[in-house]
């Protein structure tokens, strides 16, 4: 099998592997798992893409109104197990008008929605063998604030996990300026990666339950489930 960082597709943006971060364990394997967003509905070979490259679990982050909307039909994967475990009912425009920095809405996400979150993670726990894929539209908001609580868990160093969250609008720029009327916010900023964002989130975990750990924790997560998803990643 061939692995790779970042797997350029149509359909599917920004999908990446969560493999070759450093961290207190180790380096994290490439084929364990992979985060995405998916705004159009996958054609067959890039579904045979994900097949061959081992996706066996896919997790479908988003709300009931968002998958009524677009269906990917990622049970066309051999093998393949799928899910829709919203961690937000709505992507941040559910959040929008009310709290108009991402920020805020981010912080209102993570706090307002632990059942969710403990929800996806036990299910990442307890997912078969194989390469788990788990995305909400863009694979920026959502999928990124799973992403640091996995990586969390793996032991990668904040700084690494900042990174890997900026990346983001690079690989969604594109599809952002040619779709900006039918987007659920005009403002650009809306859209943007930055660092500071996830800087603001860890320091939101820090101050309000003394780590990023301790929030996972918060949620009702178990040591066991905790572990479970580590293993995973080495």
């Amino acid at each position: 099998m061939e692995y790779r960082r970042r797997i350029n597709l149509t359909h599917i943006l920004n999908c990446r592997d969560l493999g070759g971060f450093e961290s207190q364990y180790g380096i994290t394997k490439f084929g364990r798992f992979l985060r995405a967003g998916v705004v159009e509905v996958p054609d067959d070979e890039e579904v045979k893409l994900l097949e061959n490259y081992g996706v066996r679990t896919v997790i479908d982050l988003r709300g009931e109104f968002e998958t009524n909307d677009m269906n990917p039909d990622f049970g066309r994967i051999k093998g393949a197990e799928v899910r829709n475990i919203s961690l937000y009912e709505a992507n941040v425009a559910n959040a929008n008008g009310t709290l108009a920095v991402l920020n805020d809405i981010y912080h209102h996400i993570v706090d307002e929605n632990k059942e969710s979150i403990r929800a996806v993670l036990e299910a990442i726990a307890d997912a078969k063998e194989g390469t788990l894929m788990y995305h909400c539209f863009f694979g920026k908001d959502r999928t990124g604030i799973l992403t640091l609580l996995l990586l969390t868990i793996a032991g990668v160093q904040e700084d690494d996990i900042i990174a890997d969250y900026q990346v983001t609008y690079t690989y969604v720029e594109k599809y952002v300026e040619e779709h900006s009327a039918t987007l659920w916010s005009k403002d650009r900023e809306m859209h943007y990666s930055k660092p500071e964002t996830m800087k603001s989130l860890i320091s939101h975990f820090n101050e309000k339950y003394g780590s990023v750990y301790n929030y996972i924790l918060s949620t009702g997560l178990s040591e066991e489930k905790i572990e479970k998803i580590r293993r995973k990643f080495f």
